[in-house]
């Protein structure tokens, strides 16, 4: 969803929510040209059990996959949140390293926390930066070649420690840019979509007018929630969605870190 943009995923929105107006309303007058008054207040009566049946079960479908993507979407902004945190301690702990030491882990955390970033636009194709991986990869090196009675320090034990946890941090992030709602479900949710909206349409009342608006409105909603349910499943975004907000964060505490503060 990144690499939609904000105004193209508006634009997506749009096209969908159209599509379900036109739907409703095309639907409503292919059932006015296909059963006549008498047949069509007849055929209506014994349509409702139907509609009643398929809007229940597409409910509770429909509920259960917008939680399950929320859940889905707040840990993902959580682990984000976390990542940086832990680049933040992770400099802060810089300071009781060796001058040489400090600076080179120093440049690196910048280096990951600035790939980090450029990455985002790509999260949605699965790709990473090298510059990242290279920053990490390389923070084991300098850890590893410290002469014994260094690498034992409490200092760089508790920095070792960190960077594991900001490695396992940043696989999840990784692996959480993935949709995770199977093309199966997603099959059965446009199904189920397109079902209850022809479903209205071969229902009558009173006012045709009143009753295209009914089945728009429905229709509105309807790709409304589903909508909701693709932006969840796409959690990273520079406008919409988990951002990259905590990153610049963690560039700010660097910077009063190298203040001082």
């Amino acid at each position: 969803m990144a690499g939609m943009g904000l105004g193209g995923l508006w634009l997506f929105l749009g096209v969908v929510v159209a599509v379900a107006v036109v739907l409703a309303v095309g639907v409503i007058a292919v059932a006015d040209r296909v059963l006549d008054e008498p047949l069509g207040a007849a055929y209506a009566s014994a349509l409702s059990p139907f509609l009643t049946t398929v809007a229940l079960v597409y409910g509770a479908l429909l509920g259960f996959t917008v939680v399950v993507a929320w859940e889905q979407f707040s840990s993902a902004e959580e682990n984000v949140i976390s990542e940086s945190s832990t680049l933040a301690t992770m400099y802060r702990q810089t300071v009781g390293m060796p001058i040489a030491e400090r600076s080179e882990m120093q440049a690196l955390l910048r280096t990951y926390t600035v790939a980090v970033q450029v990455e985002w636009d790509r999260s949605d194709d699965g790709d990473t930066s090298d510059a990242a991986r290279g920053a990490i990869t390389q923070m084991y090196r300098v850890l590893g070649r410290q002469p014994s009675d260094t690498a034992s320090s409490p200092i760089n034990g508790e920095f070792l420690g960190q960077l594991t946890v900001l490695t396992s941090e940043r696989n999840t992030r990784i692996l959480d840019a993935r949709p995770r709602i199977p093309g199966l479900l997603w099959t059965g949710m446009l199904f189920g979509a397109i079902l209850l909206i022809c479903l209205m349409g071969f229902t009558r009342l009173p006012s045709k007018g009143g009753h295209m608006v009914l089945s728009s409105a429905v229709a509105v909603l309807l790709s409304l929630l589903l909508f909701i349910v693709f932006w969840l499943d796409h959690p990273f975004g520079r406008q919409l969605g988990v951002t990259p907000a905590p990153f610049e964060h963690a560039m700010q505490v660097f910077d009063g870190v190298d203040g001082g503060t």
